[in-house]
């Protein structure tokens, strides 16, 4: 086997001919043409890094590489080198040790190397990671204040407020010591759109240090126009020109003017996905567990086939805005036969993935997701035992734990996650979850006076329905010790869908042999309104399983929207981009 010499810059490989061949399809056409190379005994290529060649080598004698084991910058070097030698096996392995790899602490650099090495589907899926995880991101997480500017400005990202934006954008400043000329950036990532009158006074509270600045005069105009009902928006700006000018400056109109030019509509939409039974084909038992769509305009859609037709008792939450959970389950009334398995399909890959985990036999659980951990509580179990156990099953590791048994046991316990803690409906009261990392339990914070059926986290409120009324209630975790009365339905509820500020509640109507199915909306704000029907199907033959759960998820990845406005690159033009 013929051995030639590879330079690499100042250091020098020795290397088999036939290894090069067999992994690189650039060694390949080199020494199978008629080229000079194929003729010499040492090859000279500068454009490579040494220790980078000096792994690639090592993968190409032993046919393996570990890449867990080297930074992202490392793993950065070796994918240009992989791409540059045509290694085409581990460039695949790269790709996907890239993705599944990818976190809050590292999205922003792994989508950096996605888009050099031309890998669209990692970067499109790093993408949505990062816009869609906003609540759970760090400031430290966001590379530099280009990088800033992209990710706060993007139409798809995950905010329910444009005040969380700019406590975000605040928080990056005050972390990387960037000077008060950066805040007019984040001013400009706002959505104007969506600022209201109290995102105004909460962010002129958060610049009591920058009185004096542009930024803080912008946001002075803003507040006086919003306090005076006048919307955000250049037909305004025009028509108050003159007294806006004489009481905040030419030079401050103009910025803010701007501003609110370039501002960009946050779009990002939640689509409500909703368990529905087909009543008139057969006998329930055998009928098709399938996830329905609902969009306003065309009704009930069918989206996705969850589980087999004789599995009775599955239930499904959300993890996060892209993943569907399945758990639990009997296959068969009676039989003692569980689906212990863990589930989940992804909406962005649309493709299904098991766990292959055992977990303990149960059926009509409670569920609730926060971060990675999926807590499943209540439901009945082997011998149709009701249960008032709960675990904690680590998405991520695929394993799971015991907790603190519940207060109550109960079949089909409502459960929701609310600021990072889970809350549970027992018989006359709502429970929240304690874990102090030694110990854990279950503490009453409202008292019900009845069982709730559902119970959801929208804005600062948890909300709470009971099937056999037509209430809507809600509390403040912590600060409310009894539940509000703030509304009525039309219709009995059954479930309801978290749009992020509005709620979608699933409803129907029994009259007589007819079953009436609607969906009504109710607007979260402080002032209650009366929900408003948006969709009615009367000789229905459609109901919502109730007990199964229902979520919002979003169904395809954004856009990436690599360009920045006009007003973004002026400012930031005063910023190196370290690119």
């Amino acid at each position: 086997m013929e051995e030639i010499y590879l330079q690499i810059r100042d250091k020098v490989f020795k290397v088999k001919k036939d290894v090069l061949c067999e992994h690189s399809d650039y060694f390949r056409a080199m020494f199978s043409g008629n080229y000079v190379e194929n003729e010499q005994k040492q090859i000279c290529i500068d454009m490579l890094d040494p220790n980078t060649m000096h792994i690639i080598l090592q993968y190409m004698q032993i046919g393996l590489i570990d890449l867990s084991v080297y930074p992202l910058s490392t793993i950065k070097d070796i994918t240009i080198a992989a791409n540059f030698l045509q290694i085409t096996e581990l460039i695949k392995q790269i790709e996907y040790t890239l993705d599944i790899g990818t976190c809050a602490s590292n999205w922003m650099e792994t989508m950096d190397i996605a888009e050099i090495s031309c890998f669209p589907k990692l970067e499109k899926f790093c993408v949505a990671f990062g816009l869609f995880s906003f609540k759970s991101m760090k400031p430290e997480y966001v590379l530099n204040i280009h990088k800033l500017a992209w990710y706060l400005s993007h139409p798809y990202l995950d905010s329910q407020s444009e005040l969380e934006v700019f406590n975000f954008g605040l928080e990056w400043i005050f972390h990387t010591e960037t000077g008060a000329d950066a805040l007019l950036v984040i001013i400009g990532c706002l959505d104007m759109k969506k600022v209201t009158t109290q995102d105004l006074e909460e962010i002129k509270k958060c610049m009591k240090g920058f009185e004096n600045s542009l930024a803080a005069k912008v946001i002075d105009l803003l507040y006086d126009l919003s306090v005076n009902k006048l919307d955000l928006s250049e037909t305004i700006l025009n028509k108050q020109k003159s007294e806006l000018c004489e009481k905040f400056t030419q030079r401050v109109w103009t910025e803010t003017l701007d501003i609110i030019k370039e501002s960009k509509t946050r779009c990002l939409q939640y689509t409500p996905v909703i368990p529905l039974w087909l009543l008139k084909d057969g006998k329930p038992e055998l009928l098709p567990h399938s996830m329905y769509t609902y969009y306003q305009g065309r009704g009930f859609e069918q989206w996705l086939e969850v589980a087999d037709k004789n599995l009775w008792g599955w239930s499904v939450v959300a993890w996060g805005l892209t993943k569907l959970v399945i758990v639990c389950g009997e296959h068969g009334r009676g039989t003692g036969m569980f689906m212990r398995d863990v589930k989940v399909y992804d909406t962005l890959r649309k493709e299904w993935t098991r766990h292959g985990v055992n977990l303990p036999q149960r059926r009509h659980a409670g569920l609730a997701v926060i971060g990675d951990s999926l807590y499943i509580a209540g439901g009945v179990g082997g011998f149709r035992v009701v249960l008032d156990t709960a675990i904690v099953y680590d998405l991520k590791q695929r394993s799971f734990r015991k907790i603190s048994q519940m207060p109550d046991a109960l079949q089909n316990p409502a459960l929701c996650s609310h600021n990072n803690k889970v809350y549970a409906a027992g018989q006359k009261s709502i429970y929240c979850h304690e874990d102090s990392g030694t110990s854990d339990f279950w503490r009453k914070v409202v008292d019900t006076e009845m069982r709730m059926s559902c119970i959801r986290s929208c804005k600062e409120y948890i909300y709470c329905i009971q099937g056999y009324f037509s209430n809507l209630y809600r509390f403040v975790p912590g600060v409310e010790k009894n539940l509000q009365l703030i509304t009525y339905f039309s219709s009995l509820p059954a479930t309801i869908c978290n749009l992020g500020e509005i709620l979608y509640i699933f409803t129907w109507t029994i009259c007589g042999q007819c079953d009436v199915l609607t969906v009504e909306e109710f607007k979260a704000k402080h002032t209650v309104e009366k929900p408003k029907v948006l969709f009615t199907q009367s000789d229905n033959c459609m109901r919502v399983n109730d007990v199964a759960g229902s979520c919002s998820l979003v169904m395809s990845a954004p856009p990436l929207y690599k360009e920045l406005s006009k007003y973004h690159k002026r400012y930031l033009a005063r910023y190196p981009d370290p690119v």
